[in-house]
């Protein structure tokens, strides 16, 4: 690290990858359309921390997420 950065208040604790997610992302502002930009592009293939889920969460979440889409009459893929 150099100059004016700082380590994450978690450095050296054992984290979770929901755990991590949930603290990278909760005050960001482009949580939903980060989240909402890895579902429509990566489904169920999606890969590391996007809208503060982790990769479980959201493949979880991507078939309701689908359902829902539908419902409002949009593009379902």
């Amino acid at each position: 690290m150099s100059g004016d950065e700082q380590a994450p208040e978690w450095d050296g604790e054992e984290l979770t990858d929901r755990e991590l997610a949930a603290r990278l992302c909760a005050e960001c502002s482009a949580r939903r359309a980060c989240l909402e930009l890895e579902l429509r592009t990566a489904g169920l293939d999606t890969l590391g921390v996007w809208g503060g889920l982790s990769e479980e969460d959201r493949r979880a979440l991507y078939p309701v997420w689908l359902a829902r889409r539908g419902r409002r009459g949009g593009p379902s893929s």
